[in-house]
């Protein structure tokens, strides 16, 4: 089909193209007493004719004269409303100096609507996304889940700076793995501490938290960080705000700075397994063996067992000689 733009439902345009490939025909040779209607209010918009003395036969009128006409009629409509989008553009560009300010920085409260704002921007970009992950709870579009890289265009270049704090985090060393298998073209590194979340979309748009660590009234990394802005549901959520315009230039010099400082990141080395990595990655950040065993789900007894085990495997007999050994070997 493909006409019903023009104004004829599918019953017409099916009588119409019957009529067009076999033309004089009656209304029995297309389908009876139900083609006979539909012929007749063919008829009526002057998509067809009934041949005079033809014996009930109808002639279908020119498709370039009958449809041309209603063809240019709608290309008219849209040119019109096209106008009409364009000048409501610029009327919103031109608008106020308020509204101007709106556009360089738009600020984002609760959770949904940071959430959704975050994959419109991650939709939008074409070229390039660079992102710095970390296990602070001032989170840009932290419960995205695995939405995120799927809203990502073919073609889109990306590189991602992680902290110890993200590490840390269950799940996470999973997911990166998984981005640099797939390699779409990402790029990792790593530091041991950044200062927030941020997103950089074709240096167009920035999107970051309002406040980042040590922001007023965050509470610390574990304490509650909404301050009073939200409240309700959405009490956790910390204000964010999109970038657009000269100030994405600010952003773009905080995630170069860190990119330049950051080591490139290694998957778990092959000798060792994920759990035994991410017991490792934890101890060297400072963690008790209750803590390790507290984040992990595992008891204090078996997190010193695998601990030993790792000694032994590594031949080193003391915890400082087995962070050295991890660092040298790149088992984390």
């Amino acid at each position: 089909m493909g006409l019903e733009e023009l104004g004829l439902d599918a019953q017409e345009e099916a009588v119409y193209r019957a009529l067009v490939a076999r033309p004089f025909a009656t209304a029995e040779e297309l389908g009876g007493d139900g083609a006979r209607a539909v012929l007749e209010a063919l008829a009526e918009r002057g998509l067809a004719s009934r041949e005079a003395g033809g014996g009930g036969r109808y002639a279908p009128a020119p498709p370039a004269l009958a449809l041309g006409a209603e063809l240019a009629a709608h290309r008219a409509r849209l040119r019109r409303a096209e106008a009409a989008v364009a000048e409501l553009v610029e009327a919103y560009r031109t608008g106020d100096l308020a509204r101007e300010r709106r556009e360089l920085v738009e600020v984002l409260e609760g959770r949904e609507h940071i959430r959704q704002r975050f994959l419109q921007v991650r939709l939008s970009a074409e070229k390039s996304i660079d992102l710095l992950f970390t296990g602070d709870p001032r989170a840009v579009g932290a419960e995205a889940g695995e939405r995120e890289r799927a809203v990502v265009a073919p073609g889109v270049h990306m590189r991602g700076v992680v902290d110890r704090g993200f590490l840390n985090e269950p799940g996470a060393a999973e997911r990166l793995g998984e981005s640099l298998r797939d390699g779409d073209g990402g790029e990792v590194r790593f530091v041991e501490e950044i200062p927030l979340r941020l997103m950089i979309c074709d240096d167009e748009r920035a999107m970051l938290p309002l406040r980042g660590r040590g922001g007023e009234g965050d509470g610390g990394a574990g304490g509650s960080t909404d301050g009073g802005a939200d409240g309700g549901a959405d009490g956790g959520a910390v204000p964010c705000v999109v970038l657009r315009g000269g100030l994405v230039g600010v952003a773009r010099a905080l995630f170069e700075a860190t990119w330049e400082r950051a080591r490139p990141y290694a998957e778990p080395h092959f000798e060792i397994g994920e759990l035994d990595a991410r017991i490792l990655r934890l101890l060297l950040s400072g963690h008790t063996d209750a803590a390790v065993a507290g984040k992990l789900d595992l008891s204090s007894r078996t997190v010193q067992r695998r601990i030993h085990a790792l000694m032994r495997q590594a031949g080193v007999t003391t915890r400082i000689q087995l962070g050295w050994h991890a660092r040298h070997q790149e088992w984390i």
